[in-house]
């Protein structure tokens, strides 16, 4: 298990500094790309007031679809499906969080509330979707291991 989540830190490291390529330092949650958005009461229930964007949903399908390469190797089964989807939401949130590590625009010291305009909602010094993520991700992989 330590094994993957070093591996899952640095894929989060490589995917982070991909993003900020992408997106460019000065902006976040892809607000200068060129992409489609969707943005109303689901959306922003889901997502915490943030828009979906086309550029996150490949990004993510594309990662989720990664997570999975085990099947190239194992028959599916619940247990495994459920180690993915909780190393996947950890991924998630490691990688968001590398984002401002690796970010010399906002960095560590911007990382509060009021400073990042797609994380509203915060919790004991943390965004929640970072606490769902863990949670979630938690939950999933002592499911998965049982």
């Amino acid at each position: 298990m330590l094994i993957i989540f070093i591996y899952i830190i640095i894929l989060a490291a490589m995917v982070a500094q991909l993003e900020l390529q992408i997106e460019g330092k000065k902006t976040g949650w892809a607000s200068k790309l060129s992409c489609w958005r969707i943005e109303n009461r689901i959306t922003n229930l889901i997502l915490g007031n943030k828009p979906l964007t086309g550029y996150h949903v490949w990004l993510l399908l594309t990662l989720l679809f990664a997570f999975h390469n085990i099947y190239l190797y194992v028959p599916f089964n619940l247990k495994t499906e459920m180690q993915c989807l909780g190393y996947f939401s950890w991924f998630l949130v490691i990688e968001d969080f590398m984002w401002f590590i690796e970010n010399n625009y906002f960095g560590m010291k911007n990382f509060k509330k009021g400073r990042i305009f797609w994380h509203k909602r915060w919790f004991w010094g943390l965004p929640y979707s970072y606490w769902w993520g863990m949670i979630i991700g938690t939950l999933l992989l002592i499911g998965g291991l049982r």
